[in-house]
This record gives C-alpha cells, structure tokens and sequence, in this order.
C-alpha cells in the first residue's frame, strides 16, 4: 500500500531532472512513419517546451519488441532512476513504454509511484503528477490491455505470414548461411557466394576423404581461410550465429556447415519456435515437423555428397598427423560393429599396415579380427568390380519400350500384405483390451509398437515409389549410366572418392571374411526386380 502522503509530497515537488523514451520496433507493426524515432523525438520536445520541462537525457530502443522490459536504454534509464538522477519520464504512448500490460502496470501502477517518478503519456493525455485514482488503476490498465491484444494479434499474423512464407520455399532468416547472400532483387531468396563457394566444397571433399571434422578446422587455420564470423564482419554485415573463437575454426563451425542441407539447394525451416507471443524463450521442432523444400537455390554440393558426408560424420574419428586412411570410418568389426583401427606391423624389417578391431585394442573383449591392408585392397577391388558388372548387365537388361513407360512399376504385393497385417492387429487390440485378454498398459505397448511398425512400412512404401522414379530418370539417358559405371571399373588404383561413394560399410569377420554394403543395394533391388518381371513376360 502507497502510503497517500508520499504521493501528495511527490505532487508538490517539482520535477525538473526529466528524460524521453522512444521505442521502435520491427517485428510488432510498430514501423510506420507516425512511430518513428524521429517523429517521437520531435512530438515529445515540443511537449517538453510547452510544459517547461527541461529534456536533460534521451534514451532509444530501436528494433526491440515492447513484449520485453529487457531493453539496453530501458534498463540504462532504469539505473539512473534508481540513482535518483532521473525523475520524470516521458514517451509518446504506452504502447511505446511498453505492449505487456501486466509489466506496464507494474512500472506505473507500483514502481514510480513508490519512488517518486514522475510519469507522462503524450498522446494518452496521462500525467501521474495530476492523475486521479480512475485514470491510474482504469483508464490506464485498459489501454494497456487493448496494446498487449494488439501485440498478440500482430504475432498471429507474422507467424501465419512467416509459415506460408516458409512453405513456399522463401528465406525468411535475418542472415544468409554462410556461402549464401540474400539476393538483390528478391531478397528471400539465396544465392551463391562465389567467393565463399570453394570453401564449402572443400570442407565436403575433406569428409569424403576422410578427414575428421577437428582435422578440417586444422586445415582451414593452417590455410588462412576466414571464419564465417571474419567474413560476416569484411563483407560488413550484422554477424551472429557461429559458435566459437571469432578468429579460428572449430569442429563445431564445421560440423554446423556438414549437417545444413542448405548446401544441396533445399531449405529446412522453422527449426525453432516461440513458446508464445511473450517469451523470447525459444524450443526446438521436431525435425519431421520442420518446413522443407527442395530446389529453392543453387546448390554447391550434390545430394549424394551431402549424404555420404553426413554418414561419415557419424563414424568420426580422430587422424594422426598424416593424411586419412584410404579405408576411414569405413572400417567395422562383424563381431561387436565397432570400428576398426590401423596399425603398421614390423617383422624382419619389413613394414606391413593391418586393421584390428578397437574393441580388441582396448582390452574390452571381442577377437582381432585382423587383415593386412593389401589383401583388403585386393578382395574390396575385386568384389566393387563384380557389384557394378552385375548392375551394368541389369540395366542392359531393361529393354527400350519399358522406359518409354511414365513411371516404372514396383510390385508391393509383400509390403502392402505387411501393412494390412498391422492395420488388423491395431483394429483387434480394442477388441482384446475389452475382452481382458490384455490390460491397459498392454494394450499402450501393443499399439505403440504396431504404428512403429505401420509407420515403417509407409515409409518403405514411399521410399521405393521415389527410388523408382530416379531409376525412370536415370534410365532415359540409359547409355550414360552405362558409360559411368565402366568408368568406375576401369580405375586401375581405388581411391578414397571411389570408394564412398560406392560403400557404405565394409565388415570383417574372422578368417579374413568381408562384406561390403553398397549406398545403391535398394536401387539394385529395383533393378533386379524389373529385369524379373521382364524375364517372365518373355
């Protein structure tokens, strides 16, 4: 409770150590020119010389949302109220002072008045020094109220605004990633930064050959190549955004750069959203809830590549001083499916490179599933070239007249057959439940599991129907498809390239027992497929 003396001594003081306040921001509907940090500042002095108040002090928060008492030059003016530098405080409206009506009351209703602050809405025609108790605790408040409305209002339509702007395949971010500039005409649109382009493309030909993220931060230190933020600050741009020493890579700047599909021409927004139109606290989406559309940009690297990459970033691992084995993060024990390591074996002066399993290594179990290099070499080359001779007789197989076809025909008997098979057993589990076969918690699992299991078995659905039609496109210049895979048999020496992006993994068992896992088994699969259903027709 104000004790009603205070405010009667504080009406009989003059109050001559007064400032402005002028807010402006850019996200709230408040940048129209009657809102302008020149018109406010221009609408409150001339109030200031009418009322013979002398401006000792100005403070401006431009582009920061009035949902937030956390403002630079708010807090400032703050400290020096406290100080008692400050007491009178004058801005154009309450909408300026502040869209929160609960903090807006708090500021005005108890603060001020209990340390004797002086309070002056221009354009409310408010003055605390001669305000009565309707005008304080009604008036006020209600006005408050309809900007706070007003606020949150204005945040539904940014947001339905800022989705549809995202489902069209627009940029909406406050800065280009790196590698990007927003485009001079269309400014929500990316393209290419020439300059940075060669960088992006290096760090992903450097995972492909192996190198670990920490070895490609070393090498872009040793290179002189600037940072993000170095390259932000040149090109004399607002900078935020990349974790780290300004001035030195990191494994994380790296690794941001690896993972962001932005580098494959599509855009993945909306990663991130608002707790609500007051917080600027912020939580993560989920990924299958994030706003993705392909092809909006030039890319600089390809899909595969960015694919291949990030597959290898999963398997990282640290180098040593010399270049990366040809066989990095490729590498797996069949028995534990850790990775294998290399070690160079002396015997009679003769220097030979083996892989043993890590596990082993460490002293943790499992056997040494040990290979020489060469004879890994030998095998894996021989096993590359009957894999892509047997894919080249496939697609030689696939006559003409089945690629005039507008899609190629995938026969789902099997998977539509596992689909129906869930769907009964999701339709029998209320049945059950009632009948007290099983019990509540069951019957959670029970259907948890199902739609798992529904669920993918749609997705294989829907990744076969998309392989089949990058089969029909591939199959249109069949000679050239043809032409590449006899390229790739006629390497004489396998290289790193080569080999992922040919493997995804290679096993080894005991007895020096290797399997090779191919990126394309499932576009094989395809292929064999057809080559069967042509087969029968003949």
């Amino acid at each position: 409770m104000i004790d009603p003396h205070l405010i009667i001594s504080i009406k009989e003081k003059k109050m001559t150590q007064a400032c402005i306040y002028l807010r402006l921001s850019r996200d709230d509907g408040d940048n129209i020119e009657s809102n302008s940090i020149v018109n406010q500042r221009s609408l409150l002095r001339d109030y200031a010389h009418k009322n013979d108040l002398i401006i000792l002090y100005e403070f401006v928060d431009d582009g920061i949302s009035g949902l937030t008492f956390n403002r630079p030059d708010f807090n400032r003016m703050m400290t020096m109220v406290n100080e008692k530098r400050i007491d009178t405080i004058i801005v154009k409206d309450l909408s300026r002072f502040g869209r929160d009506y609960i903090e807006t009351g708090k500021y005005i209703q108890r603060i001020f008045p209990s340390i004797g602050v002086r309070f002056i809405s221009v354009n409310d025609h408010y003055d605390s020094l001669t305000a009565d108790t309707n005008e304080t605790h009604l008036v006020l408040p209600i006005k408050s109220l309809i900007n706070d409305s007003y606020c949150r209002d204005i945040s539904m339509k940014v947001r339905s605004t800022q989705k549809a702007k995202r489902q069209n395949g627009e940029f909406i971010g406050a800065f280009a990633p790196y590698g990007y500039r927003k485009d001079d005409s269309v400014r929500n649109h990316l393209v290419v930064d020439e300059g940075v382009r060669p960088i992006i493309e290096k760090i992903f030909t450097l995972k492909l050959e192996g190198y670990s993220s920490n070895g490609i931060a070393t090498y872009l230190n040793k290179a002189g190549i600037a940072t993000p933020l170095q390259h932000k600050k040149s090109c004399q741009e607002n900078f935020k955004g990349f974790y780290g020493n300004s001035n030195q890579w990191s494994t994380k700047m790296v690794n941001r750069i690896l993972v962001n599909r932005v580098y494959t021409g599509t855009l993945e927004q909306g990663k991130r959203t608002k707790l609500n139109y007051k917080s600027q606290r912020s939580l993560k989406v989920r990924p299958e809830d994030w706003v993705r559309v392909d092809n909006t940009h030039e890319g600089i690297v390809s899909e595969s590549t960015f694919e291949i990459a990030n597959s290898l970033l999963l398997r990282d691992v640290k180098n040593g001083k010399g270049q990366p084995s040809l066989f990095t993060g490729l590498l797996f024990c069949k028995g534990c499916q850790s990775q294998m390591i290399q070690r160079k074996v002396r015997y009679k002066k003769t220097e030979t490179i083996q892989y043993i399993c890590s596990t082993y290594n460490k002293g943790q179990g499992c056997s040494r599933h040990s290979i020489k290099y060469d004879n890994l070499l030998e095998v894996i080359s021989t096993l590359i070239d009957q894999h892509l001779e047997w894919k080249s007789y496939l697609i030689e197989r696939i006559p003409h007249y089945l690629i005039q076809e507008p899609f190629i025909e995938i026969d789902f008997t099997l998977l539509v057959a596992e689909r129906q098979k869930y769907e009964r057993l999701l339709q029998s589990l209320y049945i059950d439940l009632d009948d007290g076969l099983i019990n509540e918690s069951e019957y959670q699992e029970f259907q948890r599991h199902y739609r798992q299991k529904l669920k993918q078995v749609e997705e294989t659905i829907a990744l076969k129907k998309g392989l089949a039609q990058e089969l029909y496109h591939k199959l249109q210049d069949k000679e050239a498809w043809l032409k590449q895979l006899s390229e790739l048999r006629d390497i004489d020496c396998l290289n790193r390239l080569t080999l992922v992006s040919l493997l995804d993994r290679i096993d080894i068992g005991e007895d020096h027992e290797i399997t090779l896992a191919f990126h394309d088994m499932k576009e094989l699969d395809i292929l064999q497929q057809v080559s069967q259903l042509e087969t029968e027709v003949v």
